[in-house]
């Protein structure tokens, strides 16, 4: 028979190993994001319970001790949590310029995105002609198209990040879901469409690299180039906790980290951060 102390230290280590992980943030990781990681949990026996009700309404329940883990958007003017919270930036939101792949066009600033989107520029961009294009498509009006509200952050993130004023011009066409915005920019006229991400396996469209001005270098959506700050459209979501409860919330933690989550974070429309990144937080973590 075993002592009374082993029995109650067994307990009450098998209660820990199995407490619940509640888990708050953004109501904006998408619709399929919390179904895949409660499937996670339970496959894996985690206790995770998940309530998505926005950023700011998880930063308050994690502070007030209501809530475990937090994945949340700060704004660029937001102050980021400090001691005793650790905020590891976990994956991106973005925008990527999308253009038929025949396009002999390879990158763009943001002042061209403005004269082509913004409803107070001083002049527009009418045809590809305009940004240097010759041959074919020189004299092909620039159709411009964005994936509304519907379809995440991009929206807003376009509009107040790139845009000089959020207005749009009239001539700008807003598509409430992906697959509309895939059938305007695939037909015969092409154009150009900001989306959250370039679809997987479109072979006939591409991405181009952005610039914020003139003078500076552009660069592509890559997680690398996102992580860096080199892509200029982006905005982290955060995983968000208390340094004291790391140990505790290990399990969860690296699997959000780890290349089992990535599909998780596309569903999401979201970049995982660089993989040799992720690696360097899942040994932080051990050591926190």
């Amino acid at each position: 028979m075993r002592p009374l102390s082993l029995l109650l230290v067994t307990a009450l280590s098998f209660s820990v190993s199995h407490a619940d992980v509640r888990l708050v943030g953004s109501d904006l990781l998408g619709k399929e994001f919390a179904p895949a990681l409660e499937a996670y949990s339970q496959r894996n026996d985690q206790g995770l319970k998940l309530k998505l009700e926005g950023s700011r309404a998880g930063m308050e329940k994690l502070e007030s001790g209501q809530a475990d883990l937090a994945l949340v958007f700060f704004s660029p003017s937001d102050k980021l949590p400090e001691a005793p919270y650790v905020a590891w930036p976990v994956a991106y939101q973005t925008a990527v310029v999308v253009v038929p792949a025949a396009l002999p066009l390879t990158q763009i600033t943001f002042e061209q995105l403005n004269m082509i989107y913004g409803d107070s520029a001083q002049s527009g961009l009418k045809r590809w002609r305009d940004l240097g294009v010759a041959g074919d498509w020189a004299h092909r009006n620039i159709l411009p198209n964005l994936l509304g509200a519907s379809g995440g952050l991009t929206y807003d993130l376009f509009r107040y990040s790139v845009l000089a004023s959020p207005g749009l011009r009239p001539t700008v066409g807003v598509q409430s879901s992906m697959a509309e915005s895939m059938t305007r920019i695939l037909g015969e006229e092409g154009g150009v469409a900001v989306l959250p991400l370039l679809p997987a396996n479109q072979l006939n469209l591409k991405t181009l690299l952005v610039a914020k001005g003139g003078a500076d270098v552009a660069f592509g959506p890559t997680a690398d180039n996102l992580y860096s700050g080199d892509y200029p459209i982006r905005l982290p979501v955060y995983l968000v906790f208390r340094k004291d409860a790391a140990k505790r919330l290990q399990t969860t933690v690296h699997y959000l980290l780890s290349e089992d989550a990535v599909p998780l974070w596309e569903s999401a429309q979201l970049v995982p951060l660089p993989l040799r990144i992720r690696n360097q937080r899942i040994f932080d973590l051990e050591v926190l």
